[in-house]
């Protein structure tokens, strides 16, 4: 197995079962990837999806949970990866669809010292209810996607390549639905940090902790990006994170250490991994 896909997803089923079917229409893989859908307590049909799905896939498919309490991103990616296997990690959203070859592209690109930076393309709301699951695991992406974020996004990739050029700190950023790190680098900095609840930041955060290894972001973007299917926004947004305890808590570690206290490291005590098929349930092993 050479990669671990983290799917982070909470209560949106049918974003969920479209994410899965552009897994299973993956391209020039097969046999090297697991997927990991991490949950963050939803309360409806998710189990249930997944489980049909495990008896479908030809991949590993795991499925970790936790009572919810409030959005809590950072421990659902945590969660994911303690309970995934491969030497290398990318990271995505339940509510986005990945284009066929886009794990051959996060495959073919990784290298040591660096992470890989990227961004999806958003869809309006009319355009995400075409989006079909059996014409993703045929193969048939949707094409074309909005030209206005395709120039949006081609944009911001050559923005990101003036960036790498300058090394400039924090530049590109790192976005959750589209992270490539090795598991390594990831457990050195401990992973995200988990003080971080609600909406923002600690994908940023991550980024300050993993440059302080010594490592660079390089961006993906003119190579592919996910396709964001769309939603109201949560409860907890704000742009910018204006006025979030996100952002205050963001702002109080200007002398972070590399080494989060609360990341990825944690008593063995959570989180429950639901079990699916004998060849999908993984211990966690999360030490003190």
């Amino acid at each position: 197995m050479e990669v671990a896909v983290i799917v982070s997803t909470f209560e949106r089923p049918g974003h969920l079962i479209r994410c899965l079917a552009s897994l299973e229409a993956q391209r020039g893989v097969d046999g090297l990837f697991e997927v990991v859908v991490t949950d963050d307590g939803s309360r409806d049909t998710t189990l249930r999806l997944i489980a049909d799905t495990a008896r479908r896939v030809s991949f590993p498919l795991t499925f970790t949970t936790h009572r919810h309490d409030g959005f809590r991103l950072a421990r659902c990616r945590n969660e994911g990866v303690a309970a995934s296997t491969a030497p290398y990690l990318v990271f995505t959203d339940g509510d986005c669809i990945l284009p066929p070859d886009h794990l051959r592209i996060h495959l073919a690109v990784r290298r040591p010292g660096r992470i890989v930076a990227g961004d999806c393309l958003r869809l309006d709301e009319a355009a995400s209810a075409r989006i079909d699951a059996a014409a993703l695991r045929a193969g048939q992406f949707p094409d074309p996607l909005p030209p206005g974020e395709r120039l949006r996004l081609g944009l911001k990739g050559l923005r990101a390549k003036l960036y790498e050029a300058a090394r400039t700190p924090l530049r590109p950023r790192l976005s959750g639905n589209n992270i490539g790190v090795w598991r390594s680098d990831y457990e050195q900095v401990n992973g995200f940090d988990e003080q971080f609840v609600g909406w923002g930041l600690e994908d940023r955060d991550l980024q300050v902790r993993l440059e302080r290894l010594g490592l660079r972001a390089w961006s993906i973007l003119l190579r592919t990006a996910p396709v964001h299917l769309w939603h109201p926004a949560a409860p907890s947004f704000a742009r910018n994170n204006e006025g979030t305890a996100n952002l205050a808590y963001f702002q109080s570690l200007a002398d972070r250490p590399t080494f989060c206290d609360d990341g990825l490291v944690k008593p063995a005590t959570r989180p429950m991994i639901v079990p699916l098929a004998p060849a999908t349930v993984r211990p966690v092993r999360r030490a003190a």
